[in-house]
């Protein structure tokens, strides 16, 4: 993969009016060396921003059934940008996107992709929103991973929204790296992009990494592998959209805690020993919120029984260590039956708008037409 100088980069987010924050002090672990977790959390994120109860009912945000620029995959991740009430929306590039990844200039870089490739290949779909489920502009991003989270910094006047995702997807199709880029409406990058800005590894035996974008706190937050465990860590936002720019190292974590073992139910709503299915995270503050579950096994037209009942969860967890539960690592967890009549109701993607409405922690419910076509619901907790 070609690098691309810091000098190039500046000029192309430049180019974008993006502005660029001065560096702050950073600490990085030498690439190439045994990762290993600090003994102690360093627990410096801020108090301030209320816990979100996730045990809350779920309401809908209409309008129901919302539709991605593609309709022939589900939804992954979510995000917003509050400020100016868009939604962003990950997924796995569909079939029906092949022929316009195939033509024109796009065909150099994507000679031999097919329909059932893009998950594989890691190759996503970015689709911008209103509020009302609206398309607003989309983009294609070629290589980048699964999707499953993503960031946001708000447009301004001066400069677009930047995107945070992973990139450089393994032949499983996850990211195993974390960039920046600008978005700009009906374009498509790939990871070596002069566009794209790259974030130095959390720690070097990092994989399957993912970001989350916290700004009305400033916070960027990772979400990564290290062996079959997943940690969290996050960092001042603007200090890491330095790096990025800079090609710099990471500043040192404000937080950085292993996440919880998070079990499925069995019919009668009691954990088992079987991990469950990761759907997306979010954070607010101190507080990560996390969605796991599955699709419903019943027919969607009698009501929520056995797994199904049990199926989604949503959990709360301090990044700080203080508030969490020394036995379970996390806060609360609670199911959720929203959305019951869903088909195939899988969870799919978390995140927190802080527009005028108010606080409101959120989830993607997969809810498809008898067509065929891929849409969702989009539910919240306040």
């Amino acid at each position: 993969m070609p690098s691309t100088g810091v000098s190039r980069r500046r000029l192309m987010f430049a180019g974008a009016g993006v502005a660029v924050a001065s560096a702050a002090a950073s600490v990085a672990t030498a690439a190439g060396t045994a990762h290993a977790e600090p003994a102690v959390n360093p627990a410096k994120i801020p108090d301030g921003a209320p816990l979100i109860a996730v045990d809350h009912p779920s309401t809908r945000w209409n309008p129901a059934a919302i539709v991605n620029e593609d309709t022939s995959t589900t939804l992954q991740g979510i995000a917003f940008d509050s400020v100016n009430g868009h939604l962003y929306t990950l997924q796995i590039a569909g079939a029906s996107q092949v022929a316009y990844l195939k033509s024109g200039s796009q065909a150099a870089i994507t000679p031999s992709i097919g329909a059932t490739q893009h998950d594989t290949s890691g190759d996503l779909c970015l689709t911008r929103h209103d509020l009302n489920g609206n398309v607003l502009g989309h983009m294609y991003l070629l290589g980048f991973g699964h999707g499953v989270s993503l960031g946001i910094e708000p447009a301004t006047a001066s400069a677009p929204a930047c995107v945070w995702t992973e990139a450089g997807a393994a032949r499983n199709g996850y990211g195993q790296e974390i960039v920046r880029f600008p978005f700009v409406d009906k374009t498509v990058l790939w990871t070596s992009h002069p566009a794209v800005q790259r974030l130095a590894s959390p720690d070097p035996a990092a994989t399957s990494m993912t970001p989350y974008v916290d700004a009305a706190r400033g916070i960027l937050l990772l979400r990564y592998a290290l062996g079959s465990d997943h940690w969290f860590a996050a960092y001042d936002l603007a200090a890491a959209r330095t790096a990025a720019a800079d090609g710099s190292p990471l500043p040192a974590p404000l937080a950085r805690i292993q996440q919880p073992f998070l079990p499925e139910a069995d019919a009668n709503g009691a954990p088992t020993t079987t991990a469950a299915t990761f759907q997306g995270f979010a954070s607010h503050g101190r507080y990560v919120y996390m969605l796991d579950g599955e699709s419903r096994t019943g027919d969607p037209s009698l009501p929520l029984s056995g797994v199904d009942k049990w199926t989604i969860h949503t959990t709360s967890m301090d990044l700080n260590g203080v508030l969490n539960d020394p036995a379970t690592g996390y806060i609360q967890r609670t199911h959720s039956e929203a959305d019951a009549s869903a088909d195939p109701r899988e969870p799919e993607g978390m995140a927190v708008y802080t527009g005028p409405e108010g606080l409101r922690l959120c989830f993607g419910i997969t809810n498809n037409s008898a067509t065929g076509t891929r849409q969702f619901d989009l539910y919240y907790k306040v």
